[in-house]
Parts: structure tokens; sequence; C-alpha cells
């Protein structure tokens, strides 16, 4: 074990000409400390801690001129054109202070992962060490909110909005899964945990009766998996889907009920009948909002608000359409948008990516982040095919997380950026460079 753990030392050290290279190792230390503590809330200080590592070290390869960035690269080019519409809609947007302070908020972790993690994690048994910190962390993680989950039985609703670490657990595993998953793909001293993580982690998902997060998921895995034809780990995984679910069904029957509402289409036509209206939960609660966040943007169509969501409350009761919704007698529909968008600016969010994308930076907004995850899903898919394994896999494993993330984003707002999806997309870049190097 010492032996083990003084060679991974060495390794974080190790430079591209295999000496001691302490900007390399700076720049991999706060790579993995700030992937350590991500899936957790509450920790700001460690981040920040983790980001000023990232900094220097970014600072300290600019110096010496040794962060080479590939600007032809199309992913990077990709990334960086939305990043100049998200910047253009901000500064044109009702706050452009507050605007571009969110910006910075939200994409400066990421793009300094972006760009470090294909310069400083070049070789198998990095990027090995990087997933399995990535997984590994977000298993504790499951391990934590499973044991929490249990101190909430037999009310789990309660458990959903009160909990320490199930509040966004389903949301944040659509990062990690295909990182579990891949960990399988790829073998090694790790490959074990694969499965026992994805048992948990689909666990807790049901237990906290997250739907779509369990379908983008399982979508997710299944694309994976297809694309490098690895009818094995299919096996594998339908196995553990099977168990899990069959366990739950039996033990805990009203979650499989809540989840076999949401095939009934019946539910879809009564909560898009605004006439009849009558408030609940899920899509029925959704679609107040989604139509509200609709009207709110309709004079500002082409360039948005600006970037953040936490305008959208203040926006709806300054310009009047919280009065409007109240003013409207015997409307059970306007009614729940009164209520609603009236809340504290923290709590009024559109639950909807591409709602979110249209009110902070309108349609220009929703060409620009349509085009960008064109480009990364032609070069996931590009590169999945590949014949050489290891690298595959990695790009399987990022077409993997967009599948996921197209389709969480139609029930949540999760741009890309958040938790470590940018460094999901960096190992995408070290694959496109690999194979340029050959």
């Amino acid at each position: 074990m010492n032996s083990y753990l003084s060679e991974r030392c060495y390794l974080l050290l190790d430079g591209l000409d295999g000496r001691r290279d302490f900007a390399y190792g700076l720049a991999r230390v706060s790579v993995l400390f700030l992937l350590a503590v991500m899936p957790y809330s509450h920790n700001a200080a460690l981040k920040y801690f983790a980001l000023f590592g990232m900094l220097t070290a970014a600072v300290w390869l600019t110096v010496q001129r040794r962060l080479n960035v590939d600007w032809r690269s199309p992913i990077l080019l990709a990334i960086a054109g939305l990043l100049v519409v998200l910047s253009l809609t901000a500064a044109i947007g009702t706050d452009p202070p507050d605007s571009f302070n969110e910006l910075r908020k939200h994409f400066l972790p990421g793009i300094l992962l972006l760009l470090l993690i294909p310069q400083v994690f070049q070789g198998q048994k990095l990027i090995h060490l990087l997933l399995s910190i990535i997984a590994l962390t977000f298993l504790l993680r499951a391990g934590l909110t499973l044991a929490e989950l249990g101190l909430y039985l037999p009310d789990l609703n309660a458990g959903r909005d009160e909990g320490n670490f199930i509040k966004g657990f389903s949301l944040d595993a659509g990062f990690y899964i295909p990182a579990l998953c891949a960990l399988l793909l790829l073998g090694g001293r790790w490959r074990w945990l694969a499965p026992l993580g994805l048992m948990m982690v689909l666990l807790v998902m049901l237990l906290v009766q997250s739907r779509t997060p369990l379908f983008a998921a399982v979508a997710a895995v299944l694309v994976m998996i297809s694309i490098r034809s690895q009818w094995r780990s299919l096996l594998i995984f339908g196995s553990v889907m099977v168990l899990v679910s069959a366990g739950v069904w039996l033990k805990i029957p009203q979650v499989a009920e809540r989840f076999a509402s949401t095939f009934d289409p019946q539910i879809f036509l009564k909560a898009l009948d605004t006439k009849n209206y009558v408030s609940g939960d899920g899509f029925s609660g959704r679609t107040p909002i989604w139509l509200g966040v609709i009207e709110i943007t309709a004079g500002r169509e082409v360039f948005g608000y600006g970037f953040g969501w936490k305008k959208l409350g203040q926006i709806a009761v300054k310009n009047g359409f919280v009065a409007r919704w109240e003013a409207k007698q015997n409307d059970a529909f306007a009614k729940d948008q009164a209520l609603y968008f009236s809340q504290p600016p923290s709590k009024v969010n559109p639950h909807n990516l591409y709602l979110q994308i249209y009110f902070e930076s309108g349609l220009i907004g929703l060409i620009a982040y349509g085009a960008m995850l064109l480009i990364l899903f032609w070069q996931a898919v590009r590169l999945a095919r590949q014949t050489d394994r290891e690298p595959a896999i990695l790009a399987a494993l990022v077409l993997a997380y967009l599948v996921g993330h197209v389709i969480l984003g139609l029930a949540n707002g999760l741009w890309i950026g958040l938790g470590p999806s940018l460094a999901l997309v960096a190992l995408l870049e070290t694959v496109r460079r690999s194979e340029k190097a050959v």
C-alpha cells in the first residue's frame, strides 16, 4: 500500500520529460482536489482554495510558455463561441455587472479544468487516477445520501426537501454515472467498484424519486455501452437495474407508482389544459412556470435579460407580470404563476435549461448553445468509434454525459459548466489531441 501511494505521489509530480515538475504537480493536485470536493455543498472555502491553486498553476505554465492551447480545436472553439455570445448578451442585458459576475462564478472553474487537464493529465495512469477520483468521491456522496435517506424513512418526501446530501443528488448523478461506467469498461484496479457503485447510485435515485434524472441516466448508459458494443457490460447494467427496481417496487410501492405515472398520457394532457388546470407536482407543476418564463421573455426574445436566472423573479414582479396574474379572477393557472414568481429570487428558476437560456440570452443564446452541443456530439461520436480502445471509451463517456445533459435540460436548468462537466469535455479534448499526435 505504501509503495502504491508513493508511486501515485511521484506520478503527480512527473513532467512530460519524466523529471520533477512542480508547476505540473500544483496543477494536478489542485484539479484533483477540486474534483474531490465538487460533489458536496457548503464547502466554498475548499473550492476557492483549489481554484486558487489552479489559477496559480495556469499563470505559472503560461509564463513559462508551457500551457499549450490548440485554438483550432473544434471543442475549444465551440466553448469559446458560446462564451462570446453569453458575454454579448450579458453586456446588453438589464444588469450587466450581475450577469458578468454570474458568468465568472459559473464558468471560471470549468474553463481552468478545460485548459489544464489536456495539458497535465496525459497518459493512461493519470487519466485513470482522474476518473477514479471523480467516481470515488461521488460514491462516498451516494453512501452518505443513502444513510441520510434511512433517517427520513418512511417520509422520503421530507428528505427530498430537507436533506443535506439528498438535495440535488439525482441531478449530480448525471455527471458521475458515465464515469462509473468508464471505470467498468476500462478495467483495472477499481473495476469492481463500478457495478457496486451503479447499484448504490440507482437505488438512491429511485428513493429520491427524481424521474427525469433517472431516465437520463439510463439513456446515457445505454448509449455509452451500445456505441462501444460492450454487450457484457450491458447485461451487467441491466441486471443491476432489475435488481434495484424490483427491490424498491416490493418494499416501497408508492415510489414505483410515482415512476409508473410518468407513462400516463392523461397527466400531460391535463397539465396542458390551462383552463381546467389543477395544481400539482411534476409536469403539471412546471407548466405554469414554463409558460410564465415564455411570457416574461417575450419582450426580449432575441438577446434575453443577461446571464443568471436569479433575476427572473425580480423581473416578474418589477415588470408587472405577477400583478397581472393576481388580477385574474377564478384562474387557478394564473394564481399558481403569481404564487411561484413572487417567491424570493433564489427560489424562482425556469426548471428547464432551454427556457433558462431563452430567458438569459434569448434566441441567439439558444442558437449558440445548440451549435456547441452539435459540435461536442460530433466529436464524441467520431472519437468513440475509433479502434484505439481506451481513448474511444473516454469519448463514449463524454457522449453519455451529453445525452444525459440534453434530457436533463427538459426539466432542470443545468448549464454546461456546472459540476465536473467541463472536466469531462476536457477528457474529450485530450482524446482529440492524442489522435492528432498519432
